[in-house]
């Protein structure tokens, strides 16, 4: 019972936070051409180029919430911490790619801090967030 209630704080910031994304989407006419910027490629995994903050940056910026996200103490607490602020971080750098893109990203780059951060969250994927 005590979950479900740390649980729904939680829940309810990510559905604002994708609403608020979704609401401050530009509208396209029926005669516009479709926003390729954020559309993964060829490969499937990786998007198109130019788009994304480099793997190298968002290691960096996770290898540094990794004593604020220890002394939190419970997973809630850090998805919700994480949620927050890989979000707005994401914001100030560009485009906020998805989960899967951070997870392709950081499984290259920095896989054990990937690790360390996806275990203080109780997740096994950035998808979740």
């Amino acid at each position: 019972m005590r979950t479900i209630r740390m649980l729904a704080p939680v829940l309810c910031l990510a559905l604002a936070l994708t609403a608020c994304t979704d609401a401050d989407a530009p509208e396209t006419s029926g005669t516009a051409a479709p926003d390729t910027a954020t559309a993964p490629s060829a490969a499937g995994s990786a998007p198109a180029a130019g788009t994304t903050v480099p793997a190298k940056e968002v290691c960096a910026y996770l290898e540094g919430q990794l004593p604020t996200l220890k002394g939190i103490g419970s997973e809630t607490g850090v998805m919700a911490n994480l949620t927050v602020n890989l979000y707005s971080w994401y914001e100030k750098q560009g485009p906020v790619p998805s989960g899967r893109q951070i997870d392709d990203q950081t499984r290259q780059e920095c896989p054990a801090t990937r690790t360390e951060v996806l275990k203080l969250a109780g997740m096994e994927s950035f998808e979740r967030l």
